[in-house]
């Protein structure tokens, strides 16, 4: 064996040895329920738990999670060591925001679900009350008929009015659990007059209506908003693809970033500015009517 490729044999050892100590210091510090970072990382995945549960998703666990985001982190840093590419750090804090990316989606995409059920859960529900007088009956019977995911939040509040809860507090819990405003709306509607005694199917009616046009409003705006949503996923996808296009014409252009301490300073600034720039861009574009 030459003298190069001991080098390189003695250089991907030191990686692995690193990382396997790196991967066996995180492990022996999460295990031990004393450590500051074991309650770090049990806050943190109790909060995913959370989230999770909110969201009815069950085939995936808040630890599971986080594991595979310390796997993942540690991958990267080992490639990173084997290889000097800066580049490589592009990926850490992708890795460590992704989940909460992740879920924040996934909860968008339940509220307009729910949202665009709303007026024909709420007709449902005006017919039911003509049928039958007793909100909770009514509520019960709309749990069978509607589809996931309003039908998961109605057998939810059925399920903690059969275990004593009062059904105006269940109902006003599914409000909270939704976090949509036009979904808590409704059902404050419904809540009112079931208390001020009106005539609570046709005021469910005309409600129905009136988010009908509000959600062709909201298409409206969203067919005027769409260049300006793709105009930002460009703007924040062409950093990282820049980056590796230059690193790849010249290896060398980017050495003073990755060696020098202020290039590390103007890689943790960039890449602030970068997720901070995704973030305020996506708030801009969310218009609400």
């Amino acid at each position: 064996m030459n003298a190069s490729a001991q080098t390189m044999l003695m250089g991907w050892a030191s990686v692995f040895m690193v990382s396997g100590g790196v991967a066996l210091a995180l492990y022996i510090s999460i295990t031990d329920p004393e450590s500051p970072l074991a309650k770090l990382y049990h806050d943190y995945t109790k909060h995913l738990d959370g989230e999770l549960r909110g969201l009815f998703i069950q085939e995936t666990t808040g630890r599971a999670i986080c594991n595979w985001q310390i796997g993942l982190s540690l991958a990267v840093m080992a490639v990173h060591f084997a290889t000097q590419e800066p580049i490589s750090f592009v990926f850490v804090p992708l890795i460590a925001i992704g989940p909460k990316i992740w879920l924040i989606d996934a909860k968008n995409k339940r509220q307009d679900k729910i949202e665009q059920q709303l007026d024909t859960f709420l007709t449902a529900l005006a017919n039911a009350l003509k049928a039958s007088p007793s909100l909770g009956d009514a509520l019960g019977n709309c749990a069978l008929l509607m589809r996931t995911p309003i039908r998961e939040e109605l057998e939810l509040t059925m399920k903690e009015t059969q275990l004593g809860m009062p059904l105006d507090q269940a109902i006003l819990g599914m409000g909270g659990r939704v976090g949509s405003r036009a979904f808590a709306g409704a059902l404050t509607t419904v809540l009112i007059g079931r208390q001020t005694g009106g005539d609570l199917p046709k005021i469910l009616e005309t409600s129905a209506a009136t988010l009908r046009e509000m959600a062709r409003l909201e298409g409206v705006v969203r067919s005027k908003t769409a260049e300006g949503k793709a105009q930002a996923w460009v703007l924040g996808i062409m950093p990282p693809i820049l980056i590796g296009i230059l690193n790849w014409i010249d290896p060398q252009w980017l050495t003073p970033l990755n060696t020098t301490f202020m290039g590390g300073i103007i890689w943790t600034v960039a890449i602030a500015f970068w997720v901070a720039s995704v973030f305020l861009a996506r708030k801009i574009l969310a218009v609400d009517i």
